[in-house]
């Protein structure tokens, strides 16, 4: 009898608690490979462990009524091989969605950076197309945003960062920024286009432009993206470009990219191809094996900082085979 009026009075006390937060969802991405680095420049040969941009997230709605809802999500990196992670660190905000569209004020990708995400086919992973293209300052602190309604497939994203440090009123008031993006998605068809602006970009771009097309016949997926960096000085300007192709077979997708950048007045023009397979062990887990050769880069930019090899601006080859396990939940 004693037991189940224990029994009893934790679930009265439990039920409030969990109404309250019945609306939340968890959710994550774990991404851990075993990788042999030869680093050709810096004499190195070695194997690591990365946990490559391995994420968990917290996300919750409310219904307000009249189509109108609060959002909200709360999303941070987990280094697994070496635990530890910050809280709120990814795409972390509050908001609301309703026929209107999206606001939300937080911490969040800028529409640029997304428009290259959509077409980069090793993503969060040491062959990541980051490690050629250019993301200036791709999450950005101190965030307002604005994502519209589809149009039949057409969305429009823009947003604005009041600067870039973490604290408010004392940092300077030339480092703000704004990015925008029009992106179209119908059937096997993805355009996208994005542009930013801004003393807060980076210390040495002043905008930027990017272009990313996919488009997929049956099991054969193409992709491509052209970046466009102008730089505050006008002497280091750069242009990138990206071409990729992945194949379906049953459980295993095979696919390819080549990447490149040509910086004005320097010889350092980083480079890049990549091969890799997929095996789907499920819909949530596979795994995968990535080859990836370049020079004047550093691999790993998708997987974290304490995971990249190479400085980037030494000649020389630097190479990088993964095997790796990806499980979403």
């Amino acid at each position: 009898m004693k037991k189940i009026l224990a029994i009893a009075i934790a679930s009265a006390f439990a039920a409030p608690a969990f109404a309250a937060t019945a609306n939340t969802d968890v959710y994550g991405k774990l991404n851990m490979s075993v990788n042999v680095f030869d680093d050709q420049a810096a004499g190195i040969s070695d194997v690591g462990i990365s946990s490559n941009a391995s994420r968990i997230g917290f996300k919750g709605a409310e219904d307000l009524g009249g189509g109108l809802s609060a959002i909200w999500q709360l999303e941070q990196t987990v280094v697994l091989d070496e635990g530890s992670g910050s809280f709120a660190t990814r795409n972390s905000f509050i908001g609301l969605k309703g026929g209107f569209g999206t606001v939300l004020v937080g911490r969040h990708d800028t529409p640029l950076k997304s428009v290259g995400r959509a077409v980069d086919l090793f993503s969060d992973s040491m062959a990541d197309s980051r490690n050629v293209m250019i993301d200036s300052n791709g999450r950005p602190n101190n965030v307002a945003m604005y994502k519209s309604p589809s149009f039949s497939g057409l969305n429009f994203d823009a947003l604005y960062s009041t600067g870039t440090a973490t604290g408010n009123l004392s940092e300077p008031d030339d480092t703000d920024f704004y990015s925008m993006s029009a992106t179209y998605k119908n059937g096997p068809v993805f355009l996208g286009l994005g542009y930013a602006n801004g003393d807060g970009l980076s210390t040495s771009i002043d905008k930027a432009w990017r272009l990313g097309a996919g488009f997929t016949i049956a099991d054969l997926k193409f992709v491509a993206q052209y970046d466009k960096n102008d730089s505050i000085s006008g002497t280091s300007d750069s242009d990138a470009w990206m071409v990729g192709a992945a194949y379906k077979m049953g459980n295993v997708t095979l696919k390819a990219n080549y990447m490149e950048r040509d910086i004005d007045n320097t010889s350092v023009d980083p480079q890049q191809w990549t091969i890799g397979a997929d095996y789907s062990l499920s819909k949530r887990s596979s795994v995968y094996a990535t080859y990836a050769k370049g020079e004047y880069i550093t691999v790993g930019s998708g997987a974290g900082t304490s995971d990249q090899v190479g400085s980037g601006v030494a000649g020389g080859d630097i190479s990088v085979l993964s095997l790796g396990m990806i499980h979403t939940f």
